[in-house]
């Protein structure tokens, strides 16, 4: 299942680079923005549950998207501490904000077990497919 997922990502870079974009874009907003801004029914609702599945889903695709650019296996300690600064710079900045939102311990842990967890694919990916990431370096030229 993620075979084909990571062979369309790869072939399209540009798409992945997107997606990454977008999951920057979406985590800053639902993070930052006024709670009054996000009211009824949603996925996330700052609970645990949504930190995690938006730290991993932030994560992955960085990562992702450097093991695309690098055409090789990245150092994924990187990709776990550049998540981790960003779930830790969130949380500082929810501390700044003059409305009603607060740094939580809890929500950095979340973060940070997104991130290990995104991580923890993204070395499924570099040991299990190493030919797939390696095939479209030929291909590119």
């Amino acid at each position: 299942m993620i075979k084909p997922i990571i062979a369309f990502l790869i072939k399209r870079e540009y798409f992945a680079y997107l997606l990454f974009l977008a999951c920057t874009a979406i985590l800053l907003l639902l993070t930052l923005l006024p709670p009054d801004n996000l009211s009824g029914p949603s996925l996330f609702q700052y609970d645990k549950a949504g930190h995690f599945l938006m730290f991993f889903g932030w994560t992955f695709m960085l990562g992702l998207s450097r093991i695309i650019r690098k055409k090789q296996s990245i150092r994924l300690w990187v990709v776990f501490l550049l998540g981790a600064l960003f779930g830790i710079a969130i949380e500082v900045t929810q501390g700044l904000l003059p409305y009603d939102r607060s740094p939580g311990f809890y929500d950095v842990i979340a973060d940070l077990v997104g991130s290990f967890f995104a991580v923890f694919l993204l070395r499924y990916i570099q040991t299990n497919l190493p030919g797939l990431i390696k095939k479209s370096k030929s291909s590119i030229k």
